[in-house]
């Protein structure tokens, strides 16, 4: 299934190929420019999402533009990485032909009636008259999100934007709440993963979380998959979905952690 046939509604478009395996890496991959006289928005979402499904995200971001008559264009970013490849937060790099109070509420209102973990932020850099080159904006990128423990080689931000542009100015946002779910993929006895289906895990949660949240993404790493779900409250998410986790054997030996 394609990005077009998938919906940033639709979760369920997430799960053709989901899978207790390694799967192959992907980042954003942006070849744009910002021109002198527009405005550079990065948007630093607290959510661990997949290429694909940021992708679905800055499509219907796109989609809401069109039909407010936003001139927005996405011209990079992606996914920074912790030391075991998977993604802590998701940059969005947006060039806007015009830029007021309006259109930020705009951007932030979509991002709070889609995805908008608590955490998030949104930076503002007006034109100037110099131009710098997208390493600053890669770096104003990672000074916003990274530890002092995570290490370069672990960003994966892609952008070529060259946009003429002074200090930012920040706007923190975001109401919801994350829980990932960790499950074990190598200790269980290999039967389980023969008769047990881990899309009926998605399934299942995403039923569970009607009207308190959702599953948004997945990652699939060497020894374990993890599901990410965000809505209101990571508490009631966990009340919801445990009486299921802690009686369906492919969630054997899984952890519940809050991841906003």
């Amino acid at each position: 299934m394609t990005n077009e046939d998938a919906s940033v509604n639709d979760p369920a478009a997430m799960l053709d190929n989901l899978e207790i395996v390694m799967p192959k890496q992907d980042t954003a991959n942006a070849d744009s420019i910002v021109a002198n006289d527009e405005t550079l928005v990065v948007v630093n979402l607290k959510a661990k999402l997949r290429p694909e499904d940021q992708g679905e995200l800055e499509d219907a971001f796109l989609d809401v533009c069109e039909q407010l008559n936003l001139q927005a264009d996405i011209v990079g970013g992606g996914s920074l990485l912790d030391d075991n490849g998977e993604s802590f937060e998701s940059v969005i790099e947006i060039a806007l032909v015009e830029c007021n109070d309006t259109i930020i509420d705009h951007i932030i209102g979509f991002f709070e009636s889609t995805l908008a973990p608590k955490g998030s932020s949104l930076t503002i850099y007006e034109p100037s008259n110099s131009s710098i080159d997208s390493a600053v904006i890669k770096d104003t990128a990672i000074k916003n999100t990274v530890s002092e423990n995570t290490s370069a080689e672990n960003i994966a931000i892609d952008s070529e934007a060259e946009p003429a542009i002074n200090a930012g100015r920040k706007i923190h946002f975001g109401h919801q709440e994350g829980l990932g779910l960790y499950l074990n993929g190598k200790d269980l006895a290999p039967k389980i993963y023969q008769k047990y289906d881990i899309r009926h895990v998605f399934d299942k949660c995403n039923s569970l979380l009607k009207g308190v949240g959702m599953v948004n993404s997945y990652w699939q790493g060497y020894s374990e998959t993890a599901l990410y779900m965000y809505g209101d409250s990571y508490e009631q998410m966990v009340k919801r979905i445990e009486p299921f986790v802690s009686t369906y054997p492919l969630c054997n030996k899984s952890k519940m952690v809050k991841i906003a």
